[in-house]
């Protein structure tokens, strides 16, 4: 028998420390805050004080606020699920149809099986991954406006509940 082997493994670092650390870190401007005006909600671009809620650039004094709800969206299915209904009932049988048909349709036949698996694949893969989006919306003397917009159910929540507790009671 032989001496047993040994495995050496040697981790090299993708940049040199050294440059790593002058390389410039870009740092968000913060956004201006009167004085005296703490943040109720702060997440991302999104901030609540007691006086303003601000998106991203946009702000709406709270007190202009009438009513504050939370609105979900569901994308369309319809596109998807036409691609499988039709994948399956026009595509699957005229490939079939071409697998037994003559030699010169080989070449039609492999890049309708192409085609066809991956149309099927992608309208089932974005048939699972869609997600809903909720909105805030508030109550503006103009009308209603939605403001923001997040696939977090729970973050639209929890800043409609402190737009709802901070705005001025009437």
């Amino acid at each position: 028998m032989g001496e047993p082997m040994a495995v050496v493994t040697v981790l090299h670092a993708v940049a040199p420390l050294r440059e790593v650390e002058r390389r410039p870190v870009p740092v968000p401007a913060p956004e201006p805050v009167e004085p005296g005006e703490r943040p109720l909600f702060q997440a991302g671009q999104v901030r609540v004080t007691p006086e303003r809620l601000v998106v991203g650039g946009r702000a709406w004094a709270l007190s202009d606020v009438r009513q504050v709800e939370t609105v979900r969206r569901t994308p369309k299915l319809w596109p998807w699920l036409l691609a499988v209904g039709l994948g399956g009932a026009v595509g699957l049988p005229l490939l079939s149809w071409l697998s037994v048909t003559v030699t010169a349709m080989r070449g039609a036949y492999e890049a309708g099986l192409v085609l066809t698996a991956v149309g099927l694949f992608c309208s089932i893969a974005a048939l699972l991954l869609v997600e809903d989006t909720h909105y805030l919306v508030l109550g503006l003397p103009g009308g209603a406006r939605r403001v923001f917009g997040s696939r977090d159910a729970q973050l639209i929540a929890r800043l409609a509940g402190t737009v709802r507790q901070a705005r001025p009671s009437a």
